[in-house]
């Protein structure tokens, strides 16, 4: 149960910077829209594949590969903050 409401939380934390990136760029049409979620479904596969293999596979021992996956889908997450907030930062200069 603790692990599911982490990893919801993780993957409604990582749709924000995407929300940023498009009320903050002009882009408009579908391809801008299908390349976020390409890059959202990139971001989060490592913490889905995760959670799903430590449900399948029963560890005795601490599975490091799920702590491995949450990691790098955290670091990914800030770095795509990082991204939507340079974005955010250009076009309030405008």
């Amino acid at each position: 149960m603790y692990l599911n409401t982490i990893l919801l939380n993780t993957l409604i934390i990582l749709v924000i910077p995407f929300i940023i990136y498009f009320k903050n760029t002009d882009k408009k049409g579908k391809m801008p829209f299908i390349f976020a979620c390409l890059i959202y479904l990139i971001i989060a596969s490592p913490v889905i594949y995760g959670v799903i293999n430590h449900k399948i596979v029963q560890y005795e021992d601490a599975d490091i590969g799920l702590g491995l996956s949450f990691f790098i889908t955290w670091f990914l997450t800030i770095c795509a903050f990082l991204i939507s907030i340079y974005f955010l930062i250009k076009e309030r200069s405008k």
